[in-house]
């Protein structure tokens, strides 16, 4: 008997310690001044790599839609210290003189964020909503996909990912990236089950 009331008492305990971390992740949201995050993105040289609105370096990401692909948390952690995330990454560890810098970037990385528009789905074939839903998550700001335009080339390029993958292996992948390849740097999008299988289905027609 005894042993059972430490089983259950043990089992509280750790739903507890997964639901503190839920609330946690839920509720770490920065507080920042998106003026001078503007003038941190200048004065730092953010701009010689990365893009704002396509306006900028090409070598890494474009930053335009980064606050709808990254939690907050996690664009912390990665500004802190990129190496630590992504191994052999070309982003340097920032000398920041003070956390304050990160969070008020972060802000700013907010007003440059475009507003989803996801009005198109139910009235479009569910391929045409997939080729509108890369545009709006912003896909092509790491990948390439010659449809028409190129995209960036700084992770692998999509434009035939379905000769290699079949669209089970494709579903799975954008529900939960990390499931499949712990520790990849693609993000966990908020999709829906009708949005994720109209991405599928829209990268399943580019063999």
């Amino acid at each position: 008997m005894k042993r059972v009331k430490a089983m259950i008492l043990r089992i509280i305990f750790l739903a507890c310690l997964v639901l503190a971390a839920n609330v946690y992740a839920e509720t770490f949201i920065v507080s920042g001044d998106p003026e001078k995050g503007k003038e941190i993105f200048k004065n730092k040289g953010c701009a010689i790599c990365h893009s704002i609105n396509r306006v900028g370096g090409a070598i890494g990401p474009d930053l335009t839609q980064v606050t709808i692909r990254r939690t907050d948390e996690r664009l912390v952690n990665w500004l802190k210290d990129p190496p630590s995330l992504l191994k052999d990454t070309d982003m340097p560890k920032v000398p920041w003189e003070s956390e304050q810098e990160i969070f008020d970037l972060i802000a700013y990385f907010k007003t440059v964020k475009k507003d989803m528009d996801k009005s198109f789905l139910g009235k479009v074939s569910k391929k045409e909503a997939g080729k509108r839903l890369v545009k709006e998550y912003d896909c092509k700001s790491c990948h390439r996909i010659k449809d028409p335009e190129s995209g960036r080339e700084r992770f692998p390029d999509l434009t035939h990912e379905a000769r290699k993958r079949n669209q089970k292996w494709l579903d799975k992948w954008l529900k939960d990236p990390q499931a499949v390849k712990s520790g990849t740097f693609m993000p966990t999008y908020p999709l829906t089950d009708e949005e994720r299988a109209a991405i599928v289905e829209y990268l399943s027609t580019l063999k």
